[in-house]
């Protein structure tokens, strides 16, 4: 009996062990990345490059993309109820709402992104001008 649970959380085990080893070299390599962009001075868009890989606001655009993809996926299974929802919804809810979260939405897809690559843009055109 215990030879026949060894044979068969043996290879479970050596599944996890592989996954946390490679999640951990990935990891390495990630910092190893980071720290030869900051030490590369020739590179004219490493600091592009490295605001992306510091983006922070990537779970707020995951998360708010879920939200936006719910009603589709929910009007798979009852479009109808999608539909009386959307009615019901959109009428109820002030104007001055609604222009609240559109800002919201638009903060969070365009001013989030252009914070990341507006300025590293600009570094590069300056450095390219300067030549």
């Amino acid at each position: 009996m215990i030879n026949l649970l060894g044979g068969v959380l043996g290879p479970v085990v050596s599944g996890v062990k592989d996954y946390v080893m490679a999640k951990q070299d990935m990891k390495k390599a990630e910092i190893e990345n980071k720290a030869r962009l900051l030490r590369d001075t020739k590179s004219n868009n490493h600091e592009w490059e490295m605001a992306n890989l510091r983006d922070k606001d990537k779970w707020l655009r995951r998360v708010s993309f879920g939200i936006f993809m719910t009603p589709m996926i929910w009007a798979v299974f009852d479009a109808n109820a999608v539909a009386n929802y959307f009615q019901v919804a959109l009428h109820a809810m002030p104007q001055w709402y609604l222009e609240i979260v559109f800002t919201m939405c638009s903060a969070i897809w365009g001013v989030s992104a252009l914070k990341n690559s507006v300025p590293a843009l600009v570094g590069g055109v300056v450095k390219a001008l300067r030549k």
